[in-house]
């Protein structure tokens, strides 16, 4: 399960500028992170077990 929480992050890491973001555990969702950034716009990055691939759910308004 930690090789799939580093492709989390490296995920983040890719999508991301780290300097400009809140992470923290998410632990719903498999080797899941809640990301928030400087607006305050939330998602979770997650690994999904179904697909074998990180995934992602957007906050909902």
């Amino acid at each position: 399960m930690e090789e799939n929480e580093e492709k989390v992050m490296e995920w983040i890491d890719d999508h991301f500028v780290m300097n400009e973001i809140e992470i923290e555990d998410f632990p719903f969702f498999p080797c899941g992170k809640s990301v928030r950034d400087q607006q305050g716009e939330t998602m979770v990055v997650f690994w999904c077990v179904i697909y074998g691939r990180v995934d992602y759910r957007l906050q909902e308004t």
